[in-house]
This record gives C-alpha cells, sequence and structure tokens, in this order.
C-alpha cells in the first residue's frame, strides 16, 4: 500500500524546538470537554453542545450541521508550525486554492486553513530560534474520544504530553503527544463531530493520506493500535517486511513505515501528510514555481497511486497525492 520509498532530508526527521510555540499558540478559553467514552468504544452518538457560527477568535466547528460522531484514529485536522504565515498563505493559497482567516486572541498569530466552508486546519506562527536546527513541519490531529488516555497511555509507554489535554474554542478538547519514538501528533475530541466518510472519490485540495516514518515500524503499530483501536495489516510483500496499514471503521487511515535507506535508526519518528490532487506532477511544477521544493519526484507508488513529496518555501514538509485507481488494472494482461 502507500509508502514513501526515497531518501528524505535528514533534517526533516529532526525534532525541533518549534514545539514550544504551541502550548502559547493553542491558549483558548475553556469550554465544555466532551465526556470519556465507554470502553470498546465505536463510533457512535457523543453528547456535545449545539453547534453556533464561529465565535470571534474561535474556529470554525468541523462539522456543519454537526455529526455528533467521532471516528477514532481518523486524520480529521491539521496544523503548521512556520516562521512566515504571509508566505505560508502565499504558497498554500496559489497551491491548493485554500482560504484563510485569523483565529485567537492575537497574542500568538494564527489562522484557520479553509477549503471552501470546510476547516482542514490552522497555521501558528513562530520564529526560528535556530534556523540551522529548527524546522517547520506539519502535525496530524487524530480523532479520539478521550484525549485524556491519549495523554496517559502516552506517558507510560515513554512519550510525552506538549500540550493539554485542553480545549479549543470551536474545535473541541485536545492533546498534543510526542509518541515513544518522538513522532508529533494530536489528538481531538471534536465539538461538532467528525466529518462523516463518504465513498465517492476523496475531496481534491485536502489532506486525504498520512504516513509514519519510523525507526521500529512494528513498535510505532503497537502504539497506536493500543490508542486508536487500529487494525493493523502488515505488507505481505517480501521486500517490504516494515510497512503497516492503520485501518478503522473499515477505512484505511494511515500507514507506517521504516525510516528511508541511508538514515540512522536512532532518528526520530516523523509524519508526513498527503493531499489529494488531480495533476501530482503540475502539482509539483507548480510548487516550485511558487518557492517550494520537490523532495521526492512525482512516481507510482505500490497502490498504483501518483505521489510527490514536496517542501513548502520555509522547509515544512507534505506530500501530493493523485489516486489512479484504475491504472494498473489497465496495464496488466487480460
Amino acid at each position: 500500500m502507500r509508502h514513501v520509498s526515497r531518501v528524505f532530508w535528514l533534517s526533516v526527521l529532526c525534532s525541533t524546538s518549534l514545539l514550544t510555540a504551541v502550548p502559547a499558540a493553542l491558549a483558548q478559553p475553556m469550554l465544555v470537554p466532551l465526556p470519556p467514552a465507554p470502553e470498546n468504544y465505536t463510533p457512535e452518538h457523543v453528547p456535545s453542545a449545539t453547534v453556533a457560527p464561529a465565535a470571534p477568535g474561535a474556529f470554525d466547528a468541523l462539522t456543519v450541521p454537526a455529526t455528533h460522531r467521532l471516528l477514532p484514529g481518523k486524520i480529521v485536522f491539521s496544523m503548521l508550525v512556520t516562521p512566515d504565515l504571509a508566505r505560508a498563505e502565499r504558497f498554500y493559497g496559489g497551491l491548493f486554492g485554500w482560504g484563510f482567516r485569523p483565529v485567537g486572541n492575537g497574542r500568538t498569530p494564527r489562522v484557520e486553513i479553509t477549503l471552501g466552508t470546510q476547516p482542514v486546519g490552522m497555521m501558528v506562527a513562530h520564529k526560528l530560534d535556530d534556523p540551522k536546527r529548527d524546522v517547520p513541519f506539519w502535525m496530524p490531529f487524530l480523532s479520539t474520544s478521550d484525549t485524556a488516555t491519549v495523554a496517559r497511555v502516552t506517558k507510560q509507554h515513554g512519550g510525552k504530553t506538549i500540550f493539554g489535554p485542553q480545549p479549543i474554542a470551536g474545535l473541541g478538547q485536545a492533546v498534543i503527544v510526542s509518541d515513544p519514538q518522538h513522532g508529533l501528533y494530536a489528538a481531538l475530541s471534536a465539538q461538532s463531530g467528525d466529518p462523516a466518510d463518504h465513498d465517492t472519490d476523496p475531496t481534491l485540495n485536502s489532506w486525504s493520506w498520512a504516513t509514519l516514518l519510523s525507526p521500529d515500524p512494528r513498535a510505532a503499530a503497537g502504539y497506536y493500535q493500543l490508542l486508536f483501536n487500529y487494525r493493523i495489516v502488515a505488507s505481505p510483500e517480501a521486500d517490504s517486511p516494515q510497512h503497516y496499514m492503520l485501518t478503522a471503521q473499515d477505512k484505511e487511515r494511515a500507514s507506517i513505515n521504516t525510516l528511508p535507506p541511508g538514515i540512522e535508526p536512532r532518528d526520530r519518528a516523523r509524519w508526513v501528510q498527503f493531499v489529494e490532487v488531480n495533476d501530482s506532477a503540475s502539482l509539483a511544477d507548480r510548487a516550485q514555481k511558487l518557492g517550494g521544493r520537490v523532495i521526492v519526484p512525482t512516481h507510482v507508488d505500490r497502490d498504483g497511486a501518483q505521489i510527490a513529496v514536496l517542501a513548502d518555501p520555509d522547509g515544512a514538509v507534505f506530500g501530493v497525492i493523485e489516486t489512479q485507481k484504475d491504472m494498473l488494472e489497465g496495464a496488466l494482461p487480460r
């Protein structure tokens, strides 16, 4: 299944002092948190306040009208920590047509990212303390029914909590953690519930996939399964013994892969997220014209999708993916 098979920059996998920006950037007025889910939780209706239009400074609800339903393990949001919001807005707006709206109390510059009327993420501004060491980064938000359990279990397994659990106005209850292999991610109990899954093709210019590059994929798979009840499927391919698919609600949500060749096993895990596009090669060319870089050129992955890995003008890494459902089937002899 989907994987990133070529060499990344070593700096992409390094932890950065930009993490110090997270607690201040996400500080918000208190909300009523979602109640913890019962054991063996499955996606059911979750009690939540009625969703109203976003208050001044608050994020828009993830779902309007509210679904009041959580899909644990689904990636529902994303955050970019970057030194230059204006430059990031120009780049991603020009690349994907995203919109941006200032949120928060003004002390820490941040914007909500929208695709049409749908919120898909946020950008937080933070100055690079050490440009040679610090790397801007994207971070996924995984749906959960219980952020406190995410924090507690992560700590028990050698990880740490960076922020929360704490409410984010308009979004819900969130916690940001560094997993046992230092992979950074957030867990979110959305106040309005999660966007529903659809059987149609992924929405263009929205997040549609993520992969965790890990020094120990098997241990990482066990950790994420414990917290999000993923069904873990190991690659059947003899040349890919360290590739795992994470499935929840009968949907493939993400993958875990070993670190690329040339990267030392002691280096840290890193999530890489992918945006659905209709022409990955053209998007890669456009990214370069907008000041970005191509890290992994466009190529066909093991599912038959065209993917490329890019970096924005400040070095934050992300991918684009062009689903080609019938491409490999058409090339096979009948």
